[in-house]
């Protein structure tokens, strides 16, 4: 089993967002433990999540193209400086918000759409994160690396094509 959460400890969720976890409490009737935690970069509402949840991998019959393995994964404070790179100027917390939509699409065609929307706005830290999210290496300059995503993406989406065929 994975160690429990410390308060403090910053934990990113698979779709990007960073959390900090207050405490981890019982719930006052069940005795299950909670998770409390609220986004890093933002005063709202704290969330509360049961902590055998907060632990579990991605299920990944419903989210098919999830690259992590955990729902929330420990991460340092270095790891937060390094994806500031991937933020909108004056926003912190998450990725560019034409990175999220990308991630964040359930189908290699819906990707191929969102990456065709980020392109000319990608920069090299983003299509190295998006590489990065499609298990695949790439190299050279801004340009070629789109390219080689793009490609990617497309042998991509004609096998998903041709799977859901049969």
């Amino acid at each position: 089993m994975r160690e429990i959460p410390k308060s403090g400890e910053l934990y990113r969720h698979f779709k990007g967002n960073i959390y900090r976890v207050i405490t981890v409490a019982r719930h006052s009737e069940t005795g299950e433990r909670l998770v409390i935690y609220k986004r890093d970069d933002q005063d709202e509402m704290a969330y509360a999540r049961p902590l055998d949840m907060f632990l579990s991998e991605v299920d990944k019959r419903k989210y098919p193209d999830a690259t992590c393995r955990y729902r929330f994964t420990l991460c340092s404070e270095e790891d937060i400086e390094n994806l500031a790179a991937y933020n909108e100027p004056g926003i912190t917390g998450g990725p560019h918000p034409l990175l999220e939509a990308f991630l964040d699409a359930r189908t290699i065609s819906e990707k191929v759409e969102k990456f065709y929307a980020m392109r000319k706005t990608a920069d090299d830290a983003m299509l190295s994160y998006v590489a990065a999210s499609l298990d695949i290496e790439v190299s050279g300059s801004v340009e070629e690396k789109s390219s080689q995503i793009l490609r990617a993406l497309k042998a991509k989406e004609k096998y998903e094509i041709n799977r859901l065929r049969r």
